[in-house]
């Protein structure tokens, strides 16, 4: 099934719903996420050679994650959901704080500050009871989720302070220090990717909330951990793919920001990392690799999660109060205590 397919048929679930249970009281829940992100491509943190996905992820570099969300209860049980998310998501990366010599010596960096518009279908995996004390209570919830998204992006990066070109560039105004500049226009590696600046990302991953309620009808929330991640098919969220090209072709700032290998920065990379010839554009006989195009990137996501069931305390709710027992009636949580949000 094609990734529109599974769209058009998540939607659909939404829309067949009637309007009565649509918006009946606890079927939606709204809320926000905040936490950091991190992106897996060509700038890698490993020693050794490249790794796919989470190996080669380079910690150091997570930046902020936020986002707000909208989710709708699919069945009487509570256990499937959809969920609309709109989140801002950032992600960068540095060959300065990789332990690759070779990266190290090509010394390229990013950073992308991207948007991101998705649909999701969870699924409640596992449930426990939790009790604080006589007068609250709690469910842990575990649960799956798979959807599809939109995400709009645009790498940028700036001149590092080794550059060879820094001064001249400075000089006539093109840049100054620490100014970031749009890359896509730029064709820092020869190719016009404009059409990979909106793509289709499949996100999927794991989530862990507690739902909890003082005895007596306190408002209905809950709060949650979330990993996820969105394999892409693009390899241009770090402008990073493919060979050096011919820095002639391009402007003195897209030459400048294609190759930052310096003699300083070799140097400190150590022998292993190359010369300069081993990080530019040498010939068309000759292609020097500028990044694996043969590795799509990818980014996740670890957030905090809030939410908060609209339209009153909701039914699930409810229906967990009158079934809640006590000592007297022969332990706690003698009946089903099921809390659906």
């Amino acid at each position: 099934m094609t990734r529109a397919r599974v769209f058009i048929a998540l939607v659909s679930a939404l829309l067949l719903t009637s309007p009565a249970t649509l918006f009946a009281q606890g079927n939606w829940d709204v809320g926000f996420s905040a936490g950091v992100a991190n992106y897996m491509g060509d700038i890698g943190d490993g020693a050794g050679n490249a790794r796919k996905f989470i190996w080669d992820m380079q910690e150091l570099r997570s930046r902020p994650a936020l986002g707000v969300f909208a989710r709708r209860k699919l069945d009487r049980d509570g256990l499937w959901h959809l969920r609309f998310d709109l989140s801002q998501i950032n992600i960068s990366g540095s060959d300065k704080d990789t332990r690759n010599p070779a990266r190290r010596g090509r010394n390229l960096h990013f950073r992308n500050q991207m948007t991101e518009g998705s649909i999701r279908l969870e699924r409640d995996l596992m449930q426990k009871p939790l009790v604080w004390a006589r007068q609250r209570r709690a469910m842990l919830t575990v649960r799956g989720f798979i959807g599809f998204a939109k995400l709009s992006h645009n790498p940028e990066a700036r001149i590092d302070a080794n550059n060879l070109m820094r001064d001249q560039l400075i000089e006539s105004g093109i840049t100054s220090d620490g100014q970031w500049h749009s890359l896509p226009e730029l064709m820092t590696g020869g190719v016009d990717y404009s059409d990979e600046l909106n793509i289709n990302t499949i996100p999927f991953g794991l989530s862990a909330v507690i739902a909890g309620q003082k005895r007596g009808g306190a408002a209905d929330f809950y709060v949650g951990i979330e990993i996820g991640f969105r394999m892409t098919d693009t390899d241009y969220l770090d402008d990073v793919t493919g060979f050096y090209s011919d820095p002639a072709q391009m402007s003195q700032l897209g030459a400048a920001l294609s190759s930052q290998a310096n003699p300083t920065d070799l140097e400190l990379a150590g022998p292993s990392s190359g010369c300069l010839t081993a990080h530019s554009y040498i010939g068309d006989e000759i292609p020097v690799i500028r990044g694996n195009p043969a590795n799509d990137d990818a980014y996740g996501t670890l957030v905090i999660t809030y939410g908060k069931v609209l339209n009153g305390r909701s039914q699930s709710f409810n229906r967990s109060r009158s079934t809640y027992g006590n000592k007297k009636r022969g332990g706690l949580f003698k009946k089903s205590t099921k809390m659906k949000f």
